[in-house]
């Protein structure tokens, strides 16, 4: 049955309409007008839960599927552009453009891809910055903490108390009762007798002083150095996370191993903590005095060599084929060392920053890599992140003193090539 040429003209309006409607929906919630100064706004973005960039829990839902599947991305991460400029007549312009990369292994190829966002993570950041600035100014429109015009309203007078009152333990330890001395002088000056302290409250005052004088501070405690450190279940690296500790956070010690101090959370709550994230009660304590001075001198380099930079934790460990592209170790069993940004770091590493972590990582692993393993990786799990691998051969000769740190690094293979700097 053929069409009516009528029909077939509304068809195809139909049709057009719905590609103009579907069009700038892919872009739509990027730019958003507020009615604050441009000021205003850079100081909210500045303070804004949530921050600009960090880890994607997945893909779907935040970029736009291209030829290959989402499941085939792993460690997915944001980074949100925000430029801001003035909008007429008045307020705020905020143009926001959410770059997302993730890692893609194949049997062809592999790498880091960058992919295109559609649209939730530039609608989710205006809507916080939204969020934001309206906590800031109060239901009249004037900004909070801003203080009123109106003179304050005057107090009212308390009235004075004569009544003996104790004093509160100072540098002192007696403690006196006794009326004001204005009074005690009208009373003397009156030929009246003095009323006795009250007995109960001096010895009311009495004990309280004898507790604050026995309370002491514990010495098994121990301080979380970060924000956002991970209190862990079992004393593994990925075990399951119980909460984010604070830094200064202090808990009670109740077990120790060399890499893991087991914690009292509250009550019976237990918990596991890196010792390397932690102020330990004897790190301030200066070294015995009969200790041998070239202990001394060696404990520095050993401590370095064993505790990487901050920069980064380790989050796994395992042996697997090779991940990239590198004749050396093609088709190869190595040994994967998935990184990650330590907690409260929130920021791009510098390429410095990388070759001292991965260092301080191939001297440990260096003297008992397993015979399985034909070399070790380094994935760096982070926005900026990349790969550096090694083989068995040359952490042996570097090792070994064959090859010269420079020879070592040469013999590396990076990816991309600019993630250590220049050697």
């Amino acid at each position: 049955m053929s069409l009516r040429p009528h029909r077939v003209a509304a068809l195809l309006l139909v049709a057009t309409f719905s590609v103009a409607q579907d069009s700038p929906a892919k872009n739509s919630g990027s730019e958003r007008v507020f009615p604050q100064p441009v000021a205003v706004v850079q100081a909210a973005l500045q303070k804004l839960p949530g921050g600009t960039s960090g880890r994607l829990p997945m893909l779907d839902g935040f970029v736009v599927p291209g030829s290959q599947p989402l499941s085939g991305y792993q460690r997915p991460y944001y980074q949100c552009d925000v430029r801001v400029a003035p909008a007429k007549p008045g307020g705020s312009r905020v143009r926001v453009t959410a770059k997302v990369t993730a890692w893609y292994s194949s049997a062809g190829r592999s790498g880091y891809e960058t992919l295109e966002s559609n649209g939730r993570l530039e609608s989710d950041l205006l809507d916080r910055l939204q969020d934001a600035l309206a906590a800031t100014y109060t239901s009249e429109g004037t900004p909070a903490g801003k203080r009123s015009d109106n003179p304050p309203v005057a107090k009212s007078a308390v009235p004075e108390i004569n009544a003996p009152m104790p004093r509160l333990p100072g540098q002192h330890s007696g403690l006196t009762i006794a009326p004001p001395k204005d009074k005690e002088k009208e009373k003397e000056q009156a030929g009246q007798p003095q009323k006795p302290p009250d007995k109960d409250l001096q010895q009311e005052a009495k004990n309280l002083e004898e507790i604050l004088r026995n309370q002491s501070h514990p010495t098994n405690l121990v301080a979380v150095r970060q924000d956002n450190t991970p209190v862990l279940q079992d004393p593994i690296v990925d075990a399951k996370v119980l909460f984010l500790a604070s830094a200064e956070d202090e808990f009670e010690v109740l077990e120790e191993t060399p890499g893991w101090v087991h914690v009292r959370i509250s009550g019976l709550s237990r918990g596991w903590l890196r010792r390397s994230e932690l102020e330990m009660p004897g790190d301030s304590q200066t070294p015995a005095v009969d200790e041998p001075t070239a202990a001394k001198a060696d404990k520095p380099a050993a401590s370095a060599a064993a505790q990487p930079p901050a920069a980064f934790s380790v989050s796994s460990e395992e042996i697997g084929s090779f991940p990239g592209d590198w004749a050396p170790l093609t088709g190869k069993s190595v040994k994967i060392i998935s990184l990650q940004q330590a907690p409260g770091t929130g920021r791009i590493t510098s390429p410095r920053e990388k070759k001292q972590f991965a260092e301080a990582l191939f001297k440990k692993e260096s003297p008992g890599l397993s015979s399985a393993a034909a070399g070790v990786v380094l994935i760096f799990d982070a926005e900026d992140g990349g790969m550096v691998a090694t083989t068995r051969a040359a952490l042996d000769h570097w090792r070994s003193g064959v090859l010269s740190e420079a020879g070592f690094w040469n013999q590396c293979f990076l990816d991309p090539p600019e993630i250590l700097g220049s050697n």
